[in-house]
Formats: structure tokens, sequence, C-alpha cells
């Protein structure tokens, strides 16, 4: 099977994603034109507004990853059009969290949850690339062994810290703030710098 629709539909999907994202953010309520009213309303929708930017981010993480992939197949099967609806699966889960942690950022339940969907998003993203690059010949590349290796264990590493995130939240949500923040720039950012993959 070409990979044209499965390219399509995940395009498709990501574009509707962000933009029930951004549906999220509801225009506030101003009184009067004053300042401090005007101020006072921006201040309520912060925490909604700073977890929209970032959610929007790390959407755009996974569209890049998925399109970088994709790009290199030259074929899909059956078990890969399956791994490309889990990974969609939850990605759509993320403009229901954004709002759900815009509205409660100091609940820890709501809060833990963020982490553990990217944690399965990003081992879903990591199964579909293993099974493209590693267990079949759906994408010709010249990656190494250890190369590929190296490509598991950062999947697993970064699976494995989301999770450890949602747990903290449980101790101190600040820190599960902190990580998801810092977790793009640790495993994405230096990747992309580093060994930013050619057209």
């Amino acid at each position: 099977m070409t990979k044209n629709r499965l390219e399509a539909f995940s395009d498709g999907m990501f574009a509707i994603i962000l933009t029930v994202l951004v549906l999220e953010l509801k225009v506030p309520h101003l009184e009067n034109n004053t300042w401090p009213v005007f101020l006072g309303a921006m201040s309520e929708i912060v925490p909604k507004l700073i977890s929209f930017v970032f959610s929007f981010f790390i959407i755009a993480i996974f569209w890049v990853n998925h399109h970088h992939i994709v790009h290199q197949i030259e074929k899909v099967d059956s078990k890969l059009l399956w791994l490309n609806i889990i990974l969609l699966f939850f990605a759509c889960l993320f403009p229901f969290l954004t709002a759900f942690i815009g509205d409660y950022p100091t609940n820890p339940f709501v809060v833990a949850l963020y982490p553990i969907n990217m944690a399965f998003s990003s081992i879903a993203l990591g199964r579909f690339w293993k099974h493209a690059f590693v267990d079949t010949n759906l994408a010709t590349n010249k990656l190494t062994q250890e190369q590929k290796q190296k490509r598991i264990r950062q999947d697993n590493m970064s699976a494995i810290v989301n999770l450890v995130a949602a747990a903290l939240a449980f101790v101190w949500v600040p820190i599960t703030l902190m990580i998801i923040v810092v977790m793009p720039f640790l495993f994405v950012v230096p990747e992309f710098l580093s060994n930013a993959p050619e057209e």
C-alpha cells in the first residue's frame, strides 16, 4: 500500500487537533474600557493561554517527527496504519487535557494526566518509527544498528520521564509542570540541532 492516504489523513487530523486546541481559548468579558478591567480579565485566562501555547508546541513536535518519519517511508502495511491510528488517538486527547489543566492547574490528578498522555504518545510514535525502520523494510534507511538502538533508548527514556513526572504531581505539582516544560528541550531540540533529517 502507498503512504499517500496515511500522510493526508494524518496531516488533516493534526490540523483539526490544533484548530480544536485554540477553540478552548474563550474571549474574556470586559465590563468597560479601563486598563484594570482589561488586566483583570486577561489574568483570568493566563493559565489557559500558557497551556495552549505549550500544547501547540508539543503537538507541533509530534507532527514534525511524524512528517520526517513518513517522508522516509516508501510503503505501508496494516500494522503501520493501526500504529498511526493509536498515535492520533493520543494526540486527539491534548485539546481536552489542555483545557482541563488550564482550569485546574494545581490539581495533581488533572496535571498528572498530561504527562501520562505525553508518555503514551511518545510510546506510540516510537513503535510507529520502530515498525517502519527496524522491524520491516517499509522505510529505506542507512541507519546503523547503534543508531537504531539509540533512538529506541531515547523513546523509552522519554516515556519513563513522563511517567515519573506524572507520579511527582502527587508530591508537588510545580515539579511536574517544570519537567513537562523542560522535556522538549532535553529530547527534541538537541536532536533537531545535531541530527536534523534531510528532505
